[in-house]
């Protein structure tokens, strides 16, 4: 049956070309958007990933700049430091998170340093931060706890690692207990995270995390969690607070969304770039759609006398509507070739996985689906077809 319908497509190549070129166009630009979404998709979900919804990262400007003295901006850094603490007490802020500089993902360069573990030396990222830090950036613990603010003062602290540490450490049984060394200070590993990048672009850490002593006078990195759907008030009651502590106006309020500034893709920028690529492809595809329908229904009114014919030589309506439908979808098989075999040259020597095999995939079964819905109601009417009304037609 194959073989016979490749005949009857061959012999209408000519009319069939207009289909083929449409079909291969839109197979392209599917491809093209099902890849794109797919690596969006595949990107947000990533293991390790920081959660960074709903946080801001707050200053004070100019500071560093100014020619004050050490005093004077160590005055002003103790008042700084009193305006965030009092944001706890915010009706718009759920929590506030003070930590060691460079701690704040995708905002400040990573830290790199070496530690050491059973006498061997790894290169490792050093995230100094407090107890709310692991809640803040919605971190996944697997084994062992979170340290507490005490830890940093203790003869032993606690230090949580992340499991890429641990296996570039070698350590095969618990590491929960073990000990490491770093600056000449030791300490006792107490939790394990499951993962850790600063962004979604970025390769999985290995992340030493460490208590850290909060102290008002120097500079340290404040992060603040505001409520859901609270971004606007706590931006106004933080900018109208900072004119209460300092109303002479000789610094500005330092206010970073790190969700917006990092360009990390979270669920709100998913939803927002698939529905930016659904909208143009959805009207593609209703164009598409209404021109192979067109096409597909004025040939199939041409083709009326030869479908008469068949059914009085003893076909099946059934049989005939299959016939019709397999046409339009080896028609589209043919056109996805070109798409198929560029895709197979650009990923052919790439690093990813199933995640482009998904999407080409998805790309492939949305056409034979769009194929066999175009089709349909052609054949349909073409299984109907009375063998005298046909003949009549014809003449």
């Amino acid at each position: 049956m194959i073989r016979h319908i490749l005949k009857l497509m061959w012999n209408r190549k000519n009319s069939l070309a207009w289909i083929f070129v449409e079909q291969t166009l839109v197979f392209g630009i599917l491809l093209f958007c099902f890849t794109y979404c797919g690596e969006i998709i595949t990107r947000s979900l990533l293991k390790g990933n920081v959660r960074l919804n709903n946080l801001a990262y707050v200053d004070f400007s100019e500071l560093e700049t100014t020619t004050l003295d050490a005093d004077e901006k160590k005055a002003y850094r103790v008042q700084f430091h009193q305006l965030v603490e009092g944001m706890t007490e915010w009706s718009s802020v759920e929590m506030v998170s003070i930590n060691g500089t460079n701690s704040t993902p995708a905002l400040y360069p990573t830290r790199w340093d070496s530690l050491s573990i059973r006498d061997n030396r790894f290169r490792v990222a050093i995230k100094q931060c407090d107890n709310n830090y692991s809640k803040m950036f919605s971190l996944k613990l697997i084994e062992g706890q979170w340290f507490s603010d005490v830890d940093a003062s203790s003869e032993t602290p606690s230090a949580v690692v992340t499991q890429l540490l641990v296996d570039n450490a070698g350590i095969t049984v618990s590491a929960i207990g073990q000990v490491l060394e770093f600056r000449g200070r030791t300490y006792q590993i107490t939790g394990i995270v499951d993962a850790y990048r600063d962004r979604a672009d970025f390769p999985l850490l290995p992340v030493l995390f460490i208590p850290f002593t909060v102290t008002e006078d120097v500079r340290n990195n404040y992060i603040v969690k505001y409520k859901s759907g609270m971004g606007d008030d706590f931006a106004k009651a933080f900018i109208s607070e900072f004119q209460k502590y300092f109303p002479q106006d000789q610094f500005k309020p330092y206010f970073v969304d790190l969700r917006k500034a990092s360009g990390y893709q979270d669920l709100f920028n998913v939803k927002l770039e698939l529905y930016l690529f659904a909208i143009p492809t959805a009207f593609l595809l209703i164009f598409a759609f209404m021109g192979t329908f067109g096409v597909v229904w004025m040939q199939t009114k041409k083709r009326i006398s030869e479908f008469g014919l068949r059914i009085a030589l003893g076909s099946t309506p059934a049989r005939l509507m299959l016939t019709v439908i397999l046409e339009n979808l080896i028609l589209t098989t043919i056109a996805m070739l070109p798409g198929l075999i560029v895709v197979g040259l650009l990923y052919a020597y790439s690093p990813e996985g199933w995640e482009w095999l998904a999407s080409v995939g998805t790309a492939v079964v949305f056409m034979w689906l769009f194929s066999v819905v175009s089709a349909w109601y052609p054949a349909w009417k073409a299984a109907r077809v009375q063998p005298v009304e046909a003949l009549k037609a014809s003449q």
